[in-house]
């Protein structure tokens, strides 16, 4: 029998959800994507359990009528939104074999050590991200295993989360059947989006999602800073339906059909017919498509320059060789990369993973879904045949991002 991953990207605007079949320790496919409104979740946070159930629910009916064999018990899910923390910490182990060759057990106890910080009050550890090592004072080291030392001392990123989030959302899975798996979205994402080359030079993978924004970067293949801030393309819809005195829905829809990033693009005297996204006709039913752009262009330079300032503080602002990665529904919007290129005086693209999958379809907003699939992929390919998905996982968490 076939081997199946269910990924689930729980998003303020759409859920996403990937069924990847594993066709080989080396490989996987695609074989059934999924794509519902969202109800019930904001900004990675369950607002409506009823709701979200109920949508879940239908499409997790719709891909066992595709196949009979889509029965899950068990999903990876990722954990986004603006309550996620990031804290630097480290932790030592002294080296316990007599010759001082490091081994797992003194990368563990290390690991333990920097994970033993006190957190403040209602919040949880969701995931760590190793930094790099120090050996006896040699310091940036990779990977230690089988090098000589006596003292091992590990620095990494600890990934908190509003402990009541964590507990909603495996609700949620309890209340469809499923034995949830955490994973940090904006590192899923960012995992699949940049290369190897682009963590080693310096890059930065943005994820335009439609209640949050994340940025991840890197530099000499770590993991440098990982921030969420809380607006996204909803902002934009909303911006519109006001500019335009008109629906939050009718905006959205003018948004994907007619929205650019970069005013100065749009030709002189260039006009929107609202008349076919209006049930009810005004005797006004044409605007400025310049006007439009503008009302685009505010918000998402308000966007980038939060992500600017933020690069700014850590003096990477214009100083990453491997540029700005954009992903997510918002990576759609047209001359958005111009846009970003402005802005950020860096190379700006969109972000094209090398999955055949993609390759046909092209849509950003399943990135950080594709993430979920290929890291839960990796684990699987790591442990050993007789643990469990949630027990490899858990303890591939441990040292995920490890160099």
């Amino acid at each position: 029998m076939s081997s199946y991953i269910l990924a689930l990207d729980l998003g303020s605007s759409k859920i996403k959800a990937l069924v990847a079949q594993i066709n080989s320790p080396d490989s996987w496919q695609v074989v059934f994507p999924a794509i519902r409104k969202s109800q019930g979740i904001k900004q990675g946070m369950i607002d409506n359990l009823e709701m979200a159930v109920t949508e879940l629910d239908n499409m997790l009916s719709e891909m066992e009528g595709v196949n009979r064999n889509f029965v899950f018990k068990q999903a990876t899910v990722g954990i986004g939104g603006p309550h996620l923390e990031v804290r630097t910490s480290k932790g030592v182990s002294v080296i316990s074999r007599p010759d001082g060759e490091i081994t797992e057990d003194d990368k563990d106890r290390a690991l333990k050590a920097a994970q033993a910080c006190v957190l403040p009050a209602n919040r949880v550890l969701t995931q760590t991200a190793v930094k790099n090592y120090t050996i006896d004072g040699i310091t940036k080291v990779k990977d230690p295993i089988n090098m000589k030392g006596l003292r091992l001392e590990i620095e990494c990123f600890l990934i908190d989360v509003f402990s009541p989030i964590i507990r909603n959302v495996d609700r949620l899975g309890e209340m469809l059947g499923l034995n949830f798996c955490h994973l940090i979205l904006p590192y899923a994402g960012a995992e699949i989006a940049l290369t190897h080359q682009d963590k080693e030079l310096g890059a930065a993978a943005l994820d335009l999602g439609a209640g949050t924004t994340s940025l991840c970067v890197y530099e000499d293949n770590e993991l440098l800073d990982l921030k969420v801030f809380p607006i996204g393309g909803n902002n934009i819809t909303n911006d519109i339906a006001v500019g335009l005195k008109t629906y939050v829905d009718v905006a959205e829809k003018i948004k994907i059909s007619e929205g650019l990033a970069l005013a100065k693009k749009v030709p002189k005297g260039a006009l929107v017919d609202l008349s076919q996204y209006l049930e009810a006709v005004d005797e006004e039913n044409k605007i400025n498509k310049r006007f439009l752009a503008e009302i685009i262009e505010a918000r998402l330079n308000e966007i980038f320059e939060m992500v600017g300032n933020r690069l700014k503080e850590l003096e990477r602002f214009g100083k990453l060789p491997g540029g700005i990665v954009l992903f997510g529904g918002g990576a759609q919007m047209p001359l958005i990369t111009e846009l970003a290129k402005e802005k950020f005086k860096l190379p700006v693209r969109i972000a094209k993973p090398e999955i055949e999958w993609y390759k046909e379809t092209s849509d950003p907003s399943f990135i950080s879904a594709l993430g979920l699939v290929d890291l839960t992929f990796k684990e699987l390919n790591t442990r050993s045949d007789g643990e469990n998905l949630i027990a490899k996982i858990i303890n591939f968490l441990k040292h995920q991002f490890s160099p």
